[in-house]
């Protein structure tokens, strides 16, 4: 369905009883999506010109929903993709529940009636410490407030169960709430964008990736039109499935699929031989068929895991790749590569097996802490550096925007993410097993591998070892006459601009990493081919002399330990 560039959302409207967190929660939501807010509580008081609790004094209940009544009429009248915060009672008419269905989708924010009130008497008591005059709210008043919270949720719950979610909040933090409701409308395909940007890959028996804000919610779709198997089995990890899994798997069950979660521990100790086996073994116990297909449902780790298992189990079953952070969308998801770590080395054990689809979601990216987000800009750079100055010089233009990510940028990110996997598509389709060209898509790699084994995997993100792999590797060129530094320069700004590491501040020694870079995969003949700039849009693979490359090696990392910005 055609949308403008804009992110399309419908409105999304939080439901609960008092002290569920509706305002709050509604507040941040809005701003997290850069949506319009309607408090509605605030709007009946504005309207009415007294608060609330004057409200019920002089005019009563009736009164008083029917104001409520009006003033969500407006709110969705108003301006599509807002986040409404409603009032606890507004599910008892039926008119506002059918119009609240109609114009867009309710979270129920699911709070035990205990610690509701736990939290209006902290409220209150927040207040009068503030010498501020409390909020006077009738539930509050009476011998009981307790009864009636729970009176009132048994009265409301077959409302509140209509919701098209249920978020539990309790034990939650309000960022972890709203990353949570973000993901529940991400995955339910609530949120939506321009048509989908669709690159053919011809590698493999050729398959489509597709870059489509909110199609996450159209993964069923996806999956039919490549004919998945009816049982299909969805692996992600212990991060993203508390925010994911439940939402993923009513879509798919609702779509006709029998879907079966296996949850990987989140981190790069996970592309294990141990963990391999463990779901190797799960498979077996599933009894799972060789037409049954693999999606494997987060960033690298999961993808290069279950790529795999995919190419490996019974000698290779369908696989579908949903990558939900930057640097899997653009990078490790396309291509084919799969594999596993060895304590000796990152990624050496593995295969080239294709996907049948990919399906790039950006909106994932906004349920995603800072930091992983942050690192796939070092691929993205990566590929203006090596074969698009265009790009390069777009992310220049943009970079604050990109990094902020404060509104979204719907439609750059989405033709970026695009840009990026029609660069290594085209890259891979000319040498789909890396015996040339493709070695170029490791540029900064080579350095960025040997720092995340010798650190330890998980100490450094794969994005900003690649990002210190960059600068090392175009000082190496600098220092050969082959790169300037004014070119150099602007690499290192903008790897710094989009919030990546270029010192490199830790306790690796030189030598370490040395020795680890001759393990390194695109070694030959024990000389290794390195990937160096000749200009911003052009490298080439060559060697090196190795003292040239010791100098400066030994350089980079005999910086002292300490923290970037202190």
């Amino acid at each position: 369905m055609p949308r403008d560039t804009i992110a399309y959302m419908r409105n999304v409207f939080l439901i609960g009883l008092s002290g569920s967190g509706k305002s709050t929660i509604a507040r941040l939501l809005a701003q997290r999506l850069q949506r319009p807010l309607f408090d509605l509580d605030l709007l009946i008081e504005q309207k009415a010109g007294m608060s609330i609790p004057a409200i019920f004094a002089q005019h009563g209940e009736r009164y008083f929903r029917e104001c409520e009544r009006v003033v969500l009429a407006e709110a969705v009248q108003q301006q599509a993709g807002a986040v409404i915060a409603t009032g606890g009672g507004i599910v008892s008419e039926a008119a506002n529940r059918a119009l609240m269905s109609e114009h867009g989708v309710r979270v129920f924010l699911y709070v035990e009636p205990e610690v509701a009130l736990q939290r209006l008497l902290a409220q209150h008591r927040t207040a009068i410490e503030r010498g501020e005059q409390p909020e006077t709210r009738p539930l509050l008043e009476g011998s009981d407030p307790l009864a009636r919270l729970q009176n009132l949720l048994a009265l409301r719950h077959q409302w509140y169960a209509e919701a098209e979610h249920t978020c539990h909040v309790q034990g939650k933090s309000v960022e972890q709430i709203t990353s949570e409701i973000i993901a529940m409308l991400v995955s339910s395909g609530a949120l939506e964008g321009a048509e989908p940007l669709v690159r053919h890959i011809q590698a493999g028996s050729g398959y489509d990736a597709i870059v489509e804000w909110g199609g996450l919610g159209r993964l069923p779709q996806y999956l039919k039109q490549v004919q998945a198997s009816s049982r299909v089995f969805l692996f992600t990890d212990s991060h993203l499935a508390p925010l994911y899994a439940d939402t993923l798997l009513q879509n798919l069950t609702g779509a006709g699929f029998e879907p079966h979660l296996y949850v990987v521990p989140a981190g790069e100790e996970s592309k294990s031989m141990a963990q391999l086996g463990a779901i190797y073994d799960w498979l077996v116990e599933q009894r799972a068929e060789r037409r049954e297909t693999l999606i494997a449902f987060g960033g690298g780790v999961i993808g290069d895991l279950i790529g795999f298992v995919a190419a490996s189990y019974l000698r290779g079953v369908p696989l579908v790749q949903v990558p939900t952070s930057l640097l899997a969308q653009v990078d490790s998801a396309i291509g084919g590569k799969t594999g596993i770590n060895h304590p000796r080395g990152k990624n050496l054990i593995g295969a080239f097996y294709h996907p049948r689809l990919v399906l790039a979601d950006p909106a994932v990216l906004l349920t995603l802490p800072v930091r992983p987000r942050t690192e796939g800009w070092a691929e993205i750079v990566k590929y203006g550096m090596i074969v698009d100055a265009e790009l390069f010089s777009l992310l220049e233009a943009h970079q604050d925007s990109l990094r902020e990510f404060s509104p979204p940028p719907v439609a750059l990110l989405s033709q970026i993410i695009a840009r990026s996997i029609d660069l290594k598509a085209s890259v891979i389709e000319s040498d789909e097993r890396e015996q040339g060209l493709r070695a170029i898509l490791n540029y900064g790699h080579t350095i960025g591998h040997a720092l995340e084994s010798v650190a330890g995997y998980g100490e450094w993100l794969h994005g900003e070892a690649v990002s210190l792999g960059m600068v090392a590797a175009a000082a190496i060129a600098y220092e050969a006459g082959m790169f300037s530094a004014e070119e150099m320069a602007r690499q290192n700004a903008l790897l710094a601009a989009l919030g990546l590491p270029t010192e490199y501040r830790g306790d690796v020694r030189a030598e370490d990493i040395l020795a680890k870079i001759q393990l390194d995969k695109k070694v030959v003949g024990k000389r290794v081919r390195w990937i160096m700039p000749r200009r911003i849009g052009e490298v080439e693979i060559t060697e090196m002399p190795d003292e040239l490359v010791t100098r400066v090696v030994t350089a980079f990392f005999g910086q002292k330990k300490g923290s970037q910005g202190e």
